[in-house]
């Protein structure tokens, strides 16, 4: 059984960081290579990344399931929408549908929030992820360039999930 569990505890954000280091290596060094993804590592999903996040409103999320964690969920309620910002399980625990149960579970959130739909960017080369949001209803609306230091870019999808 799947389980969401707020991060509330900094025992819980150093768990995240953990976690972040072994999916972010595992999925993504194919993907934009290991000098970023150690770049990324230490300027968006390091603690004190995370704790500025909760500060500043973020919600994460730890996904849990037969009492072992598997993953983390990070989100934001903004004026008329859900941003998705972070949807990142173990590679054992892809493609069993927990990401779908995890979206379900967001857009509750945001109708419970009265909010219009939901908002997300993916990696233009994470071909896996941009599969399974488009087979959950997600829709292309546009690209998006984002220089984020160091000579990196996120070169991204924007998708979006109507409500």
């Amino acid at each position: 059984m799947i389980q969401l569990k707020a991060v509330t505890l900094l025992e819980d954000v150093r768990l995240i960081v953990l976690l972040a280091k072994e999916i972010w290596y595992e999925h993504y060094t194919a993907i934009i290579g290991v000098k970023q993804v150690q770049y990324m590592l230490a300027t968006l999903q390091s603690e004190e990344a995370i704790l500025n996040d909760l500060k500043q409103g973020k919600k994460y999320t730890l996904v849990e399931s037969n009492r072992l964690i598997i993953g983390y969920v990070s989100y934001e309620l903004t004026a008329n929408q859900l941003f998705l910002s972070k949807l990142y399980l173990k590679k054992s625990e892809r493609g069993k549908g927990t990401g779908r149960f995890i979206l379900t579970q967001l857009i509750e959130c945001a109708k419970k929030n009265k909010k219009e739909g939901i908002v997300l960017t993916v990696n233009k080369n994470n071909q896996a992820s941009i599969a399974a949001y488009k087979a959950f209803g997600f829709v292309l609306i546009k690209e998006q360039l984002a220089d984020i230091g160091e000579g990196y870019v996120m070169d991204d999808y924007v998708f979006y999930y109507s409500l």
